[in-house]
């Protein structure tokens, strides 16, 4: 529990609803089991985030304890000019949740890079409450990235008074910035996993790997970079070696990589699974060998740490926290995703010499034990009592 702080009010943009049970839900569950365990540090947690209408379509992450409440605020945003409009119609109701949010919490919460934020990072400026903040997107700068997420950065960097973790292994002289961390697994679930990650070990140790099974977790949109993925699965196919290939989520490309897929003879071997429920993920890295994540910007890669829990060898696009997660080399390995002959090179080289990659596995295993649910919710627990008794 926090020494300092019995209410906590978070202000984010994800995305909920009430569920047919009138329950309130999400579809990201990592949110979900986030807040749930940092609430168990605060007598109350009352979340302020966008509410939209349930549809039988939604896959459920469903609150059921009575520590957290929520304050509904419309869904907005979007890049069009009648989505701005409405942001600016919203800005009311926003500055209502951020009045309710100060009276309510002892300290506040604020989850960047998102629209809600970013007046919100005024209104707890100057209202003077104690505010600590995390940074969910890439904190180093990037082509492409929105304007909107640079000024979000230097807001962070030059004006806010509270601790903020980043997704970054040194990102600042500053002692506000503390190196951050998206855990999605208790320490329970990480001992669940050892007879399966055993027999994983026994396999790979014993050369007995004869059809390698790899995942590509994530929404199938452009900056994912699923299309290089593809196109290296089409070198290995047309070398004649023998994979599987699960490519989980959905998005606007889902139709295009269908078309690939079809096109390029692969669906004997490359799978689109669409979305999938946390339980229904865990079966799915449960059967997996190795992850194949080609990102062309990323934070804190959750899908590799995922992966480790479940004894799942990462092969990462070159992004900010590529090379840390693997250990450079002792836990997986990072590629340039340039060409996709480089991706599907590394990965006849490597699948060639299996009792390496299972001293990887194990390595990877040992590693995801330290970013548990647990830890994360005590290390900001920990930090803001700290900073704000300093």
């Amino acid at each position: 529990m926090s020494k300092k702080f019995k209410r906590l009010a978070i202000i984010s943009d994800c995305v909920h609803y009430h569920t047919p049970a009138g329950l309130p839900a999400t579809e990201n569950h990592i949110f979900k089991r986030q807040m749930e365990a940092l609430a168990a540090h605060f007598e109350e947690t009352l979340i302020c985030c966008p509410f939209e209408p349930y549809t039988e379509k939604k896959i459920s992450s469903t609150y059921t304890g009575s520590r957290i409440r929520f304050y509904p605020l419309p869904k907005v945003g979007g890049h069009g000019l009648r989505e701005k409009i409405k942001i600016l119609r919203t800005l009311p109701a926003w500055w209502k949740a951020f009045r309710t949010a100060r009276k309510f919490g002892d300290i506040i919460y604020q989850r960047f890079p998102n629209n809600i934020n970013i007046p919100g990072f005024f209104y707890f400026y100057f209202s003077g409450k104690k505010t600590f903040a995390s940074y969910t997107g890439t904190w180093k700068n990037y082509t492409g990235e929105p304007l909107t997420y640079r000024f979000q950065k230097w807001l962070l960097k030059k004006y806010f008074k509270g601790p903020v973790w980043v997704y970054a292994a040194c990102a600042t002289a500053q002692k506000k910035f503390l190196e951050g961390f998206s855990p999605s697994y208790k320490l329970t679930e990480w001992e669940e996993e050892t007879p399966t990650v055993q027999q994983k070990t026994a396999r790979l140790q014993s050369s007995l790997m004869k059809v390698p099974v790899c995942l590509s977790v994530g929404a199938l949109v452009a900056y994912k970079n699923q299309q290089y993925v593809l196109e290296a699965c089409k070198l290995l196919k047309e070398q004649g070696y023998p994979f599987q290939l699960y490519l989980i989520g959905d998005g606007p490309l889902h139709e295009t990589y269908a078309t690939f897929i079809a096109k390029h003879d692969l669906g004997d071997c490359v799978f689109l699974t669409g979305r999938k429920s946390y339980e229904d993920l865990r079966t799915w890295y449960r059967r997996a060998d190795f992850l194949l994540q080609a990102p062309l910007a990323e934070g804190f890669g959750k899908t590799p740490l995922e992966g480790f829990f479940h004894g799942v060898v990462p092969f990462l696009s070159d992004t900010a926290f590529a090379q840390q997660m693997t250990g450079s080399g002792e836990r997986g390995f990072v590629f340039s995703p340039d060409k996709p002959a480089t991706l599907a090179t590394l990965l006849l080289a490597q699948w060639k010499d299996q009792p390496a990659l299972a001293d990887k596995l194990v390595k990877g295993r040992d590693y995801a034990r330290l970013f548990t649910l647990e830890n994360w919710a005590d290390q900001i627990t920990e930090s803001i009592d700290h900073y704000f008794e300093n």
